[in-house]
C-alpha cells in the first residue's frame, strides 16, 4: 500500500454528515514521512482527512465496485466517491489490487476458549487471570484475522466484562468487544461450569435480569445441551417453550438481544417461535440425529424474521491439537447441514457468518473462511456472504448505526486484503491491513506495537 498526495482539482461540492468539509481538508505533511503514517496509528487522527484508494470497495448495500474511494476522517468514514474526485491535498493510500470491506464481524466467539481438545479441562482449572490472559491473547488474533467487532456468546460473566473494558481503549489491540457472559443452562447442562446454572423459569428470568444488571450486552441461553459438556445430549431440549418465550418477553423489556442455542429442528422451531433475535447452529438434528428441515419451520423462520447464525466453521476441520473421534462425526454432521443452511437462504431467511472461535478446531480470526464456506460450500452469492460477516449481524445485534458498512458516520473500521474477491474469493484470507475506529492495527497482516500514546 503507498502513500501519494491526493492531486485532484475537482473536489467533492457539497459536505457530508460526518462533518467532513471539501474546504478544511488541505493538510500539510512536512513532518510526516510516509513510513511514520504508517507505522504508527496515532498519526491518522493528527492529519485529518485521508483517503484509501481500492481495486475493489463494498458499498453499504453490499455490492462490489471499482474506481471508488473511500475519505475518513478523524475515526468516522466521510464518503465514498468515484475515482478521481478525491480533495486536493488529501493524503491518499493507494491500494492497488487490493478489496476494501468494512471491518469483519464475528457473531459467534468464545474468545476464552482454546480451541483445542483440552478446552473444557482449562475452563475448569484455571482462574479469571488466566483466562483473561487467553481471551486478549485470542483478541489479538482475532483482529489480525481482520475481524473488528465480537459478540462473545459465552464465558465466565466477570472475566468477560474485564475482557470488553480492556479492548474498549483507543490503543486496545482487539477488536471491539461486545458480550452475553455465561450462557443460561440447566444445573448441570451445557456450559454449565462457566457459572449461568438455573433450572427454573423463576430462575432463568432472574438469571437474565442479573446478567442485563451487570451489563451484558445480550442473553444466551443454552435451548439444548452441546456437544463439547460430559453427559450433555445435543438432541434434548433443556427448557420448555413457555419458559423460552418468558424470557423472550424479559429481554425486551431489558433492550438485549436474546440468543439461542440450538441442535434440534424443534429447538430452531421453538426459537422463532418465541421471539428471540438469533438461533445459533440450528442443527436440525432429529431424535435419532439424522438432520431433517420441514416446511413449516422453514415458514416459521421466515415469519419471525430470527436470523440464523450457521458456525459453518465448526467441522470443517478434523485434524487438531486434541483432535477426539468426535470431530469427524462434527465434520460429517457439517456436511449434512450445507444444504440445509443452502435451502434456508434460498427462502429467504438471513445467515450470519459467525465461527463459533474457540471450540475444538476453530482457532480465532476466522471469519474469512465462514465467507468462503457461504459462499462456494453453501451457494450464496458473494454479497450476501460478505453482509453475514459485516452489516447483517451489526443491525440484528443492534450495532448497525455504528459498524458493519462503509457508510457516511459509520465508525471507520475497515478492512484491506490483497486481491480482488469478486475473482479471487481466497483473498479473504490474505488480510493486509485493518483499521479500528481509523486507527490502524494491522499492516502487512502483523500486528502493530501499541501507539506510544497508550506506553
Amino acid at each position: 500500500m503507498r502513500m501519494v498526495a491526493g492531486m485532484c482539482s475537482r473536489p467533492p461540492t457539497s459536505s457530508t454528515g460526518s462533518g467532513f468539509h471539501p474546504a478544511c481538508c488541505e493538510i500539510r505533511l512536512e513532518n510526516v514521512s510516509g513510513e511514520q503514517f504508517l507505522g504508527r496509528a496515532v498519526t491518522m487522527k493528527q492529519i485529518g482527512v485521508w483517503v484509501l484508494q481500492p481495486e475493489c470497495l463494498m458499498l453499504p448495500s453490499g455490492e462490489l465496485v471499482s474506481q471508488h474511494d473511500l475519505l475518513v476522517e478523524g475515526d468516522q468514514i466521510a464518503a465514498i466517491v468515484p475515482r478521481g474526485r478525491v480533495p486536493e491535498g488529501a493524503v491518499v493510500h493507494e491500494a492497488t489490487g487490493m478489496t476494501l470491506l468494512p471491518g469483519l464481524i464475528d457473531s459467534h466467539v468464545h474468545l476464552t476458549f482454546s480451541a483445542d481438545g483440552d478446552m473444557v479441562r482449562h475452563l475448569v482449572e484455571e482462574g479469571p487471570a488466566a483466562q483473561t490472559e487467553r481471551a486478549l491473547d485470542n483478541a489479538r488474533r482475532t483482529i489480525v484475522g481482520g475481524v473488528t467487532t465480537v459478540f462473545d456468546c459465552g464465558g465466565r460473566t466477570d472475566v468477560m466484562l474485564a475482557v470488553r473494558e480492556a479492548l474498549s481503549g483507543e490503543g486496545a489491540q482487539g477488536p471491539t468487544t461486545l458480550v452475553s457472559g455465561a450462557p443460561i443452562t440447566t444445573s448441570e447442562g451445557h456450559c454449565h461450569w462457566l457459572g449461568g446454572g438455573a433450572d427454573s423459569e423463576d430462575e432463568v428470568l432472574a438469571m437474565a435480569r442479573a446478567l442485563a444488571a451487570a451489563g451484558v450486552d445480550m442473553v444466551k441461553i443454552m435451548l439444548t445441551g452441546g456437544n463439547v459438556t460430559h453427559g450433555s445430549n445435543p438432541r434434548m431440549l433443556q427448557y420448555p417453550l413457555d419458559l423460552l418465550k418468558a424470557l423472550s418477553g424479559v429481554c425486551r423489556e431489558l433492550g438485549l438481544p436474546l440468543v439461542v442455542h440450538a441442535h434440534t429442528e424443534a429447538a430452531v422451531l421453538m426459537a422463532a417461535s418465541a421471539g428471540a433475535q438469533v438461533v445459533v447452529h440450528a442443527t436440525c438434528q432429529n431424535g435419532d440425529g439424522e438432520i431433517s428441515l420441514a416446511e413449516p419451520t422453514v415458514a416459521a423462520l421466515l415469519d419471525s424474521g430470527i436470523v440464523v447464525d450457521a458456525t459453518v466453521t465448526v467441522g470443517a476441520l478434523t485434524d487438531f491439537p486434541g483432535a477426539t473421534p468426535r470431530a469427524a462425526y462434527r465434520h460429517e454432521q457439517r456436511r449434512a447441514m450445507l444444504p440445509v443452511f443452502a435451502r434456508l437462504a434460498v427462502a429467504g431467511v438471513p445467515l450470519l457468518a459467525g465461527t463459533d472461535a474457540g471450540v475444538p478446531g476453530v482457532q480465532p480470526g476466522r471469519v474469512g473462511d465462514a465467507v468462503i464456506a457461504l459462499h462456494r460450500e453453501v451457494g450464496i452469492d458473494l454479497s450476501a456472504a460478505l453482509l453475514a460477516a459485516t452489516r447483517t449481524p451489526a443491525e440484528v445485534l443492534g450495532r448497525g448505526g455504528q459498524v458493519g458498512s462503509l457508510a457516511v458516520g459509520m465508525q471507520a473500521d475497515l478492512l484491506l486484503v490483497n486481491g480482488d474477491v469478486r475473482t479471487d474469493v481466497e483473498a479473504m484470507r490474505r488480510v493486509h491491513s485493518v483499521w479500528r475506529g481509523g486507527r490502524m492495527v494491522v499492516s502487512a497482516g502483523a500486528l502493530l506495537p501499541v501507539p506510544e500514546a497508550r506506553m
